[in-house]
């Protein structure tokens, strides 16, 4: 049997391609990929400003079924089983692992068994490792299986804030995730601020459930001011280069978090140091999904707690993936191209 891919050749070149779907292991699981969320890493990579080796088939937000699995699957995982699939490499056994940090597995920097890199959703057919399957609710649309990757990056970013209900949380940005960041924060009963410099975006943010939406311009004293002098209890960096991040120090309260949820792409950066040592501020990262978070993703996705449905989600053709790359380059008004085969 065979499956097609879209792989990427280098930089500005892709193609469809076949290979033969290799025998299953014991731990393993054949998929028929339903939908994959077209991501800007992916298309970074096509377009060189991002580094991996080629040929590369990209495609990390993926919605299936399961075709087939090995002898060694637990049972609760069958065949026409509608999935989630987190593509991520997750040993148990390297230092980060079993320090609770998979998301930073070693085992994804060795070599593969195989002659292209990437996950591999730009595909019909994908196999995977059973701990990468996760069962979908029937009951929930199937493509809302391909947003469990994104969501669980931002679940796992919100578990690492110390806030309860009821404090207010700024979240700096109001593109896909910024906007999946204030759906999970408003159901943890904050009080969600979001900035952002477009007016349309933040008419969205608003329409979404933001209880205050700001433009860049002296947002940090709106908020002292919101908050009676005192600040927020957490503040989030998904864009804006150094000077958002000095911002998200200056407007967090004593004692407060601020998150890196987004790298600044710059060398070096300059940030006001001395507001953390005088407020005492937590500064921290958070980058991919763990095990634990794309658990909770899928059940939040499937549970219907949230609604995803105002989301611009828009489906589109993987058989014509460059044009689809331009489209998602040029109309940034759509959060996510949920690519599906034609054929």
């Amino acid at each position: 049997m065979k499956m097609r891919q879209i792989q990427f050749d280098g930089v500005g070149r892709l193609r469809q391609v076949e290979r033969e779907i290799p025998p299953l292991k014991d731990s393993q699981v054949l998929v028929k990929v339903e939908a994959c969320g077209l991501c800007t890493w992916e298309r970074y990579i096509f377009q060189g400003t991002e580094s991996m080796p080629f040929p590369f088939v990209g495609g990390h937000e993926i919605a299936a079924t399961v075709v087939e699995t090995g002898k060694a699957v637990p049972k609760d995982i069958v065949p026409g089983m509608p999935v989630s699939v987190a593509k991520w490499v997750r040993c148990n056994q390297c230092e980060p692992c079993r320090r609770g940090y998979d998301n930073h597995c070693l085992a994804n920097d060795g070599p593969m068994d195989r002659d292209w890199s990437g996950p591999g959703g730009f595909a019909d057919h994908l196999v995977c490792e059973s701990y990468e399957v996760f069962p979908f609710s029937p009951d929930a649309p199937l493509h809302f299986a391909a947003l469990a990757e994104p969501v669980a990056c931002v679940t796992r970013g919100v578990g690492r804030l110390r806030i309860t209900a009821g404090d207010t949380v700024v979240v700096v940005g109001a593109g896909f995730m910024g906007l999946l960041f204030l759906k999970l924060l408003k159901l943890r009963g904050c009080k969600v601020i979001v900035v952002q410099r477009s007016e349309a975006r933040r008419a969205r943010a608003a329409a979404m459930g933001a209880d205050m939406v700001l433009s860049p311009e002296g947002w940090p004293e709106r908020v002292l001011s919101e908050t009676g002098g005192m600040g927020a209890a957490a503040a989030i960096y998904t864009a804006g280069g150094h000077e958002a991040v000095d911002q998200c120090l200056a407007a967090a309260r004593v004692g407060g978090d601020v998150l890196l949820y987004a790298p600044t792409h710059e060398d070096h950066p300059k940030i006001d140091l001395d507001q953390i040592h005088f407020k005492e501020l937590v500064l921290t990262g958070a980058i991919r999904h763990d095990k634990e978070s794309f658990r909770q993703a899928v059940r939040l996705l499937g549970s219907g707690q949230v609604d995803f449905s105002d989301l611009s989600l828009s489906f589109g053709s993987m058989e014509r993936l460059g044009e689809e790359m331009e489209r998602a380059d040029q109309d940034r008004d759509i959060h996510r191209i949920l690519l599906r085969w034609e054929k």
